[in-house]
């Protein structure tokens, strides 16, 4: 059984509608083009011939008066005429009297191949003109007229009016030819006009037609939208969408028919919404028990975290209160001991090995305590930050040589070079801090790597050892305020560079392998 191929009502009006609009617009668009081509090409071709008889006109008294410089300027002004490129006045025996505009190749070969004779010459009509029309590469399309000069009796010419004489050369057959006058004009402008004028019908045709097809469809889509929608709305009534409703778009036949369907929908709808309302009034319950312990879990989670939030506040305020008490108490003491340190060193007194070793372990303590003091009074101020536009691999190299360095350990510089804003005092104290540790992770000597790098909208400083590392229990805590692994120390130093870090809006990471090294990452913003 073969399968007959259905079209719709929509398709056959669009098709028909289509067919004849595309008709009429390609056969007025070709009527119109050609017309208006040979309407441009008639006018050239006239103004040509109106040139040519002009200059025939002018040239041929003074032809027979022998005066050449006159007819040059007459083959010169002629070329003044637009699209005019080139004039020629030919005497009776062919020779060349005055030319211009003879300068192209194409046109020169062209004028000498097809020269007229003296015979040719003598069989012209005199109220006849000839015209040709020839191709050139550079210039195109040229249009010639030939135009035979024709001269009366000397005396009569003078005794006569100028329209005595113009009447005389258009109706006496006495006179002779004296030569002839070729004129060429150029038609490419004339045909560049008509491409132009061309692809503009075109594109107004072609708008014309999609409007035109458009707005068959829209109203072709007004007429059947509504037999459209009965036929949508019966198979989704019969597939059990009992919602769904025929719009009333229409005050027709079609329109009451679409009516009864929605009443019968409606009814339908009513039973089926009866039997559901107990099932939706027992799912929103449960909705809303699910929201409400939802609700109850995001709360104890946002208690538990504002009350470790306020732990670790209040212990870090207890801290920093405690620290700068503390450092201040202990900082004039610590001085005194200094200076009776020094004092006693200078003085040279102690010849006993021991006791000058002892001495030393003084001042080297004395210093230590001063650090701790000085690392004390760091975490317990407010990180103020003066920050400065500078280049940033410059300042981090001026910064690593703050650090002395065993000669064991060796230093490696990798550095993009580029500018940031940065506090250089607070930072060259986190990359002292940094250096210093990865310096006593490697008792045995290693190598410090150092880099810089730029990011889109920030840049990175990566400081790299091949020390002992530390564990995933230490590296989680590494931040901690009172933290750390060391045997000397109170655990200070990392808590203040991740402060400074912070303050700059920055982050600081660390990733570490228990017996392979320690990596820390600086990510600060450009600005």
């Amino acid at each position: 059984m073969k399968t007959k191929i259905r079209f719709t009502l929509k398709f056959k009006f669009i098709l028909m509608i289509a067919s004849v609009i595309v008709s009429t617009a390609i056969t007025l668009t070709t009527y119109f083009v050609y017309s208006q081509r040979n309407f441009l090409i008639s006018f050239t071709e006239r103004k040509g011939m109106d040139i040519a008889k002009r200059l025939a006109n002018s040239a041929d008294l003074n032809i027979s008066l022998q005066f050449p410089n006159v007819l040059k300027n007459l083959t010169e002004n002629t070329l003044y005429e637009e699209d005019v490129i080139y004039a020629v006045i030919y005497d009776r025996s062919g020779g060349i009297l005055a030319e211009s505009g003879t300068t192209d190749s194409e046109v020169k070969s062209y004028l000498l191949d097809s020269k007229p004779t003296s015979s040719d010459i003598l069989l012209y009509d005199k109220k006849l003109m000839k015209r040709n029309s020839f191709k050139t590469k550079k210039i195109g399309e040229v249009f010639e007229v030939l135009m035979p000069m024709v001269t009366y009796d000397t005396l009569r010419l003078n005794v006569g009016a100028s329209l005595a004489n113009n009447y005389m050369r258009e109706n006496d057959d006495s006179g002779d030819i004296a030569g002839i006058v070729r004129v060429g004009v150029s038609l490419e402008r004339i045909n560049k006009e008509v491409d132009k004028i061309t692809k503009s019908v075109i594109g107004l045709t072609v708008i014309v037609i999609i409007a035109s097809i458009l707005l068959s469809f829209f109203l072709i889509r007004v007429l059947l939208n509504p037999i459209k929608e009965l036929a949508l709305g019966t198979r989704k009534i019969a597939a059990g969408n009992l919602s769904y409703r025929v719009p009333l778009t229409s005050s027709d036949e079609l329109s009451d028919l679409a009516e009864s369907f929605n009443s019968m929908a409606q009814d339908l709808q009513s039973y089926v919404d009866e039997l559901d309302n107990e099932k939706q009034d027992l799912l929103k319950l449960k909705i809303m028990l699910e929201q409400r312990s939802k609700e109850l879990e995001e709360t104890l989670d946002k208690v538990q975290s504002i009350q470790q939030e306020l732990l670790r506040s209040e212990k870090f305020a207890t801290i920093g209160r405690l620290a700068a008490s503390v450092a201040h108490e202990l900082r004039n003491p610590l001085a005194s001991l200094k200076n009776i340190s020094y004092y006693l060193s200078k003085m040279g007194v102690f010849e006993d090995v021991k006791a000058k070793k002892m001495l030393d372990m003084l001042s080297s303590d004395v210093s230590r305590a001063n650090k701790i003091i000085t690392d004390l009074l760091d975490y317990s101020r407010a990180k103020k930050l003066n920050k400065l536009e500078m280049w940033i691999d410059e300042f981090v190299d001026k910064a690593i040589s703050n650090v002395a360095l065993p000669q064991n350990i060796e230093i490696v510089k990798n550095f993009e070079h580029f500018k940031g804003v940065v506090d250089p005092d607070k930072m060259t104290q986190v990359i002292i801090n940094l250096i210093s540790n990865a310096r006593d992770a490697m008792p045995d000597g290693g190598t410090i790597t150092v880099s810089c790098k730029k990011k889109n909208t920030s840049y990175e400083i990566k400081i790299t050892d091949t020390g002992i590392g530390m564990s995933a229990e230490t590296a989680a805590h590494i931040f901690d305020p009172l933290y750390t692994t060391k045997l000397k120390g109170i655990g200070l130093g990392l808590s203040i560079v991740k402060e400074i870090v912070d303050a700059h809006f920055g982050a600081i990471t660390v990733d570490s392998v228990e017996g392979k090294g320690t990596v820390f990452t600086i990510t600060l913003p450009m600005e």
